[in-house]
């Protein structure tokens, strides 16, 4: 039988995108190709494999190709919808750009390319679709026009740079001539990129590159532009500019020396990091601008670098800003000639192979689904005496590593010894990041060196085997499929080794004395088989007194030793950004930051973890971990949000995203304040939300008084609403509407809730709120729900004082690393279906009495929408049976309780929970303010020089 998933069938799937994307075919069509083709397919095929030298292919198998095909690309729909792909465009009409089918085109040679070093097939795939989607918005004339100016959310350590050189191939293809890449600050990442971009794309085929270095009116003959032919079809030029003044400068130069050369280039622009360095950091309403930003803008609106506007026009300017953390760029300024993403912005699709935020620290929320989004467990809490001595080692007060530490790079050694023992043969890094200051960096990186140097190697090892041990038997193999239960390669892990396994490559590394990276007689680089001690900050030079180079240094992949080599790397500022990490393992993180994008950009623990996914551990502070906790949530909101705006069609001419100002803002902020000038102030913001207790505090007194205070709130309400037979969907719960805010709000400021709740424990503030908004008419009186199981196996509950009683509910504790004896975490309160029991489908709609009866929890907004109760807030009771009971679950199951270690609830009396729900504001009304930037601005952008429909 022939497999058709080998690379020789790669022209012919060409040919069916080709004909599916560029021609727009039917994938009926496709399948039977002789309504456009005017031949048999037997025939078709026959001329395709004589005239196009096609593999030989029978009818049943070009079917069963096709097949394949469409599969992947509703696959590919589908990851796209789950994985946050989305993008939201001003309106008008795409270009007429084509994804070429010819084996000999940039793009066929860069996909190729990506499939030979490893990338599957799916994910080239989606890299296509997310290219194709931007290249389409580009513009290849914009004389009559403004620049093209758009942003691409990506995710930290994800490999932008396949994005970027993917976009930048099928550009190519299409005409464009001109492609500048912005790249951060330092000098020696700008060369690796330019090096990457010139590897990537360059190979013999229709198009030849030509890389340009330091572009300015001095460059040398055969690189100045008079010398480049901007109107030959198979030339590109591209060139990697620092984002500095001096490099800015003379790049703007280059370009205009010459306006015939000038009027020939169809140039794309994009800027790497684009909320690094090029911000405008100045007074936004003076019309001053900072000189980075200044000189980026004056490259893209077509002005010299002293601003003034010049008589000669590109042929074509795009501008694409590529960031992580997009919120300085659309918090800052939206004026006419400003770096505002006008035409598009769209997020691209995170991969089932990446470890981002929401897949190492989980979201601190369920979804619609009633699921949890755990996190994996590999998190490790630095404790407080630990903090003590770390504060001491900075100081020079204090000699001894906490213990902490020494746990975090025994564990490094382990993992070394591990990757070591499967012939992993890539570099092997541990970062330790506790301060930015250089003076602490060399304190840690002594005492480092001096406790390995001082321990026995019997000591090491004892010490190593118990870590071992503790820190695989906590993060199983099993563990890692039910926490991680998408990631894509599952069948190709490997469960961890025995300790004895590794133990002769554990031996072997410490046989060998921890250096700094030695240096021969030539000055070349040499690497041994033991740790090597790496200082890196902007202080080092890299060569210490001892004639060795202590900065960070990998081999070349063509100089790796034969065995893989291991770094423990101290540093601060200089590993926050760009710099990549290889084979991290092992990271002690102490630094807690005050904004979200800095704090994002530093952990380099994200990325793809290849090889070695079940080793990566990290050790940080109880606050950073809150904080990433946090922005794991930002991140994960902001890209719903560009994705229900790219559903509802919405434009950045009328939609500005908007970050959420939730109570937790001022837990860290957004980002710099000078940095976020143009955004509309706002009140916090709680409309659309849910907030439940799935954390509580333990001690019986405190659980007991709760029950006595929800009871005590029940009686005053009152009897409750008859049940009536047609709603079958609330028979087991008790329901009162109608409810005024007021008798709700003394049970919420007397209910104790836990410390850990950070919304909740701020309830006077949502009580404002809530207040506020029911004067402006946007929220109506409250519906309170008693929520129960649909069986009494765990217990009734019979409120005191009244005939009501309800069935006790179940709920399991999850096991937590350094979790507290006096709390405990049940993870998820609601049941999706408890949100629509006060829906009476009396008179209800045959579509509406449809979707409650076959409920998906996906479909809950649209049901109370449709019930008239858009605008009704909900409180939803629990009382939880304190004998709740784990029972593991099968290995098939896909409930939420599967992705996280669970116990049984631990606790001597019952639990009364509780789930406030409120609704986005009615429709027709203004809403509260939240955090966007404004927007008078845009609505005078003139993307073709057409007026644009404020409406």
């Amino acid at each position: 039988m022939i497999d058709l998933n080998t690379p020789i069938y790669d022209k012919i799937r060409v040919w069916i995108s080709n004909a599916r994307e560029n021609e727009k075919k039917e994938w009926e069509d496709i399948r039977h190709p002789e309504s456009f083709v005017k031949e048999k397919l037997e025939d078709f095929l026959k001329n395709q494999t004589r005239m196009n030298f096609w593999p030989s292919i029978t009818p049943e198998q070009w079917i069963e190709l096709v097949n394949q095909e469409e599969t992947a690309e509703r696959e590919s729909i589908e990851i796209s919808k789950n994985n946050g792909y989305a993008m939201i465009q001003m309106d008008g009409e795409e270009n007429d750009a084509r994804i070429s089918s010819d084996p000999y085109s940039s793009w066929q040679l860069y996909r190729k390319r990506l499939i030979s070093n490893g990338f599957k097939e799916q994910t080239v795939e989606e890299i296509k679709n997310a290219s194709f989607k931007i290249l389409k918005k580009l513009s290849s004339d914009t004389t009559h026009m403004k620049p093209i100016r758009g942003m691409v959310v990506g995710n930290v350590q994800s490999g932008k740079t396949a994005n970027m050189a993917a976009l930048m191939a099928m550009a190519a293809d299409n005409g464009y001539n001109m492609f500048i890449v912005l790249s951060g600050t330092i000098e020696n990442l700008r060369k690796q990129t330019q090096e990457r971009l010139w590897n990537d794309l360059n190979h013999d085929g229709n198009i030849k590159w030509k890389g340009l270095n330091h572009l300015s009116r001095r460059s040398l003959w055969g690189e100045r532009a008079t010398d480049c032919n901007f109107t030959s079809n198979s030339e590109r030029f591209f060139t990697v500019c620092l984002k500095n003044a001096s490099r800015l400068k003379d790049l703007i130069q280059w370009l205009q020396v010459d306006p015939k050369k000038q009027a020939q280039m169809k140039i794309l622009v994009i800027d790497d990091e684009a909320d690094q360095a090029g911000i405008n950091t100045a007074d936004v309403n003076s019309g001053e601008r900072k000189t980075i930003n200044k000189l980026i803008t004056n490259l893209v609106n077509g002005k010299d670098y002293k601003s003034k506007t010049i008589s000669a026009k590109y042929k074509a300017m795009n501008y694409i800003g590529y960031t992580a953390t997009p919120y300085a760029n659309i918090l800052n300024e939206c004026k006419e000639d400003s770096l505002y993403p006008f035409n598009f912005i769209t997020t691209l699709a995170v991969s089932k192979e990446y470890f981002g935020p929401q897949q190492i620290f989980g979201v601190d929320e369920t979804d619609d689904n009633g699921e949890e989004y755990m996190g994996l467990d590999i998190v490790n809490i630095i404790n407080e005496s630990d903090l003590e001595l770390i504060k001491g080692i900075h100081n020079d007060e204090v000699f001894t590593l906490p213990s902490t530490l020494k746990d975090a790079i025994c564990w490094f050694m382990c993992g070394v010894a591990c990757l070591r023992y499967i012939d992993y043969k890539k570099p092997i890094s541990m970062l330790i990041h506790t301060s930015q200051k250089t003076e602490h960096h060399n304190n840690i990186a002594k005492l480092v060196m001096d406790w390995i140097k001082e321990s026995s190697k019997e000591d090491l090892i004892e010490y190593c085997k118990k870590i071992w041990k503790i820190q695989t038997e906590r993060m199983p193999l099993e563990k890692f499929l039910r926490q991680y239960p998408d990631y894509d390669r599952r069948y190709e892990l490997k469960d961890y080794p025995e300790f004895n396994n590794i133990l002769p490559y554990l031996e072997d590394l410490l046989k060998h004395e921890i250096t700094n990276i030695k240096l021969d007689e030539d000055n070349e680089l040499v690497y041994h088989n033991g740790l090597h001690l790496c200082v890196d900050n902007c202080k080092n030079n890299g060569i210490s007194d001892e004639g060795m180079y202590v900065r960070l240094a990998y081999p070349d992949k063509d100089k790796m030793p034969e065995v893989a080599p291991a770094f423990i790397v101290i540093g601060g500022a200089t590993l926050s950004r760009g710099l990549t990490i290889e084979g991290l393992i092992s990271t002690y993180f102490l630094r807690s930051v005050g904004q979200a994008d800095t704090l994002m950009q530093m952990g380099r623990w994200f990325g793809y973890r290849k090889g070695y996914e079940l080793i990566p551990r990290i050790w940080i502070t109880y606050k950073a971990n809150e904080q990433f906790k946090f922005l794991s949530k930002l991140d994960y909101e902001l890209r719903n949000e560009i994705s229900e705006m790219s559903k509802l069609g919405k434009t950045p001419a009328e939609y500005a995203p908007r970050v959420r100002n939730t109570p937790k803002v001022s837990f860290i902020r957004i980002t710099a304040k000078n940095k976020m000038q143009s955004v509309i102030k706002a009140e916090l913001d709680y409309s659309g939300m849910y907030y439940q207790t799935y954390k509580f505090d333990k001690d019986e007194k405190i659980l007991r008084n709760n029950i006595n205070i929800v009871e005590s709130f029940i009686r005053k309400l009152g009897n409750c609403e008859a049940h009536k037979e047609e709603n079958k969907h609330a028979k087991n719960a008790l329901v009162w509407k109608n409810v005024k805010f007021d008798v709700i709000k003394q049970m919420l400021l007397d209910y104790k809730f836990d410390s850990r709740l950070v919304v909740l424990n701020n309830i006077d503030v949502l009580i404002s709120w809530v207040e506020n908004e029911t004067k402006k008419n946007n929220l109506d009186n409250w519906n309170v729900i008693v929520a129960g199981k649909n069986n009494d196996t765990n217990g009734v509950w019979k409120i005191s004082n009244t005939d009501f009683k309800v069935n006790k509910v179940k709920r399991t504790r999850i096991k937590e690393n350094n979790e507290l004896d006096s709390q405990v975490n049940i993870g998820v309160l609601r049941d999706p279906k408890d949100i629509i029991a006060d829906v009476d489908l009396t008179n209800a709609t045959q579509d509406l009495k449809d979707m409650v009866d076959s409920f998906k929890a996906d479909k809950a907004k649209e049901i109370r929408n449709q019930a008239g109760l858009e605008a009704t807030p909900q409180v939803i009771i629990y009382m939880i049976d304190k004998d709740s009971k784990y029972v593991k679950p099968t290995n098939n199951t896909s409930n939420s309780e599967s992705k996280k270690e669970r116990d049984d609830l631990g606790v001597n009396e019952d639990i009364v929970g509780l789930c406030i729900n409120i609704p986005g504001v009615k429709k027709g009304k203004d809403g509260v303010a939240r955090i966007s930037i404004k927007l008078e601005n845009i609505n005078n952008y003139k993307g073709d020089l057409e007026d644009i429909d404020e409406d």
